[in-house]
């Protein structure tokens, strides 16, 4: 055990028998993905990873813009964050916590948070900053970023500002920044090599990123509910050439991108991350319902007694990632640091 990691040498069993995984505040697997229950994602065969490194045609990448900025932007999607922002930072914290490690901040770093949201974690860099250092936290929208605005204030922050941005496009000048960091956005990139290129621009020579992602789609976080939930509707078929959240599951991708892209020193792991909600299952559910944006429209398109059954199914489902009265799943995650050279 170091620095709060369980390495496992061996990836074939996450844990040995008889040990809870949940006391362990991380878990890096050093071969391989870390084995899960057999439950699939979307209820279909094992998913076969697209590893080609080829660029969409530009009228596909700005097809998927503007998609992504629709799922993302939307008064639904806003409004579900703003209600939930409180529960789902508290779930996540451990991906935070890995990602701010990660990236070795110290007071006087200027940072870049990239697709910061309701402010996860722009919000927590701050102090480790402070005081000379600032945090430019950006988004697609004003929205999301309005009521990460809010919280700082709240907070009593004042070396954060909040700033609507698109990764693609960064505005703000070569050699700028310390540290641009990332929590579970890079996966939705549409152009991820010119986001990347632009990273690498903004950032100071010698200076670093940390990305934190998806792992694979095939892990209790998804299978628990989105796997359940087509059982009861069908899903629409994922479009290959689409950024998806199992962008990054197989080990090297993520590297390789940032290799590509001019990065230098690059360095990804795999973990598993501990999420522990501290609210009742039918909460969970409900967070989970209003959240994902894949899920509102096909949960819509159900009759309310069918909803009722998802739900039951769902919460049946989680009660085996139950401890100690809370719900605790197993998040895995990769993470990746870079240098700019």
């Amino acid at each position: 055990m170091t620095a709060g990691f369980a390495v496992i040498p061996n990836c074939a069993t996450v844990i040995p028998a008889g040990v809870t995984p949940f006391f362990l505040s991380r878990v890096v697997c050093t071969r391989g993905h870390a084995a899960q229950e057999s439950a699939f994602f979307f209820s279909r065969p094992p998913l076969r990873y697209n590893l080609s490194m080829s660029t969409p045609a530009p009228e596909r990448i700005e097809q998927f813009r503007q998609k992504l900025k629709k799922d993302w932007t939307g008064d639904e999607t806003v409004s579900a964050w703003r209600k939930w922002h409180a529960e789902i930072a508290s779930f996540t914290r451990g991906v935070t916590e890995a990602l701010l490690e990660e990236t070795e901040l110290r007071p006087g770093l200027a940072v870049l948070d990239l697709a910061s949201g309701v402010g996860d974690p722009a919000l927590s860099i701050a102090p480790a900053v402070a005081p000379a250092g600032r945090v430019i936290a950006t988004d697609l929208g004003p929205d999301m970023i309005s009521l990460a605005a809010e919280l700082a204030r709240n907070q009593g922050l004042t070396n954060i500002e909040f700033q609507e941005a698109n990764a693609e496009s960064l505005p703000f000048p070569d050699s700028f920044f310390d540290r641009v960091t990332c929590r579970f956005g890079a996966m939705f990139f549409p152009d991820l090599q010119k986001a990347l290129r632009e990273c690498l621009r903004v950032l100071k020579p010698g200076s670093r990123l940390c990305f934190a992602v998806w792992g694979k789609r095939e892990q209790p976080f998804f299978s628990s509910t989105h796997g359940v939930l087509a059982r009861f509707v069908e899903i629409p078929k994922p479009d290959p050439d689409a950024p998806d959240v199992s962008r990054f599951a197989e080990r090297g991708r993520l590297q390789r991108e940032l290799e590509t892209a001019g990065f230098q020193n690059v360095k990804e792991d795999f973990l598993i991350v501990p999420a522990r909600w501290n609210g009742s299952l039918d909460l969970y559910f409900q967070q989970f319902s209003e959240v994902s944006v894949m899920a509102r429209p096909l949960l819509a398109q159900l009759s309310p007694a069918r909803r009722g059954d998802v739900r039951d199914d769902i919460i049946a489902g989680l009660q085996k990632f139950v401890q100690d009265g809370h719900l605790v799943l197993p998040l895995e995650i990769v993470l990746a640091s870079a240098v700019r050279p």
